[in-house]
């Protein structure tokens, strides 16, 4: 772009409402800022790749989506499992709230990084609403509960289930709703929240002890 665009793009820009300038920088510049975001979740996932490699991450969960304000709730709720539990301080644990999956400025950025750390089994849990779930059935990344947690714990679970129907027509359950559970009135998260585990490759136990430690008087 020489002196005369540039400047003439100014110009236009001087004009327009706040919305009216995003819309335009949207609409004109939309693929050199999606690949300016892509590289900056790469580059923020290769730091935090670094860093786990140097340290035992016991427990990577994902919050997507979540309209609480901040991360000061999510902080408390990592420092209470983390006491609760007695880590060393070699033992972390992750609570990355920068994915956004529905926001059109962040939304293709963001699906790239979530497809990256599910596909190395980065994330253990993901935390999420419904709309987000549904556009993951077709794709495996959710386990099925059946598998992971005891027939006890399913059926003190029972009402609390989200299901998914598998190519056979059965119910598979593939999440936990958290409305019942401590982390809406006891930390913010929004009550529509659904708890899904995406893998069992790093720490379940602690897998299990999270859930557990979010609804007391689950026994797993």
């Amino acid at each position: 772009m020489n002196r005369k665009e540039l400047k003439e793009e100014k110009e236009k820009l001087r004009t327009l409402s706040l919305k009216g300038k995003c819309w335009y920088l949207w609409a004109y510049y939309k693929i050199p800022i999606l690949l300016t975001l892509s590289v900056i979740f790469l580059f923020q996932q290769a730091i935090g790749a670094f860093l786990r490699s140097r340290q035992d991450c016991m427990l990577y969960c994902a919050f997507i989506n979540q309209s609480y304000a901040g991360e000061a709730n999510l902080e408390d709720l990592k420092k209470d499992f983390y006491v609760s539990k007695e880590f060393s301080k070699h033992q972390v644990l992750t609570f990355d709230a920068s994915i956004n999956l529905t926001d059109a400025l962040y939304s293709n950025a963001s699906s790239i990084l979530f497809q990256s750390l599910i596909g190395t089994d980065t994330v253990d849990i993901v935390i999420t609403k419904e709309e987000i779930m549904e556009l993951y059935h077709d794709q495996d990344i959710y386990l099925n509960l059946n598998t992971v947690l005891s027939e006890d714990s399913l059926s003190f679970l029972s009402e609390e289930l989200y299901y998914n129907t598998n190519a056979g027509g059965q119910l598979i359950p593939m999440g936990i709703y958290l409305k019942n559970s401590i982390l809406p009135s006891g930390y913010g998260l929004d009550e529509d929240s659904i708890l899904s585990i995406c893998t069992l490759e790093n720490h379940p136990e602690i897998i299990k002890d999270f859930i557990a430690f979010i609804f007391p008087a689950v026994s797993l």
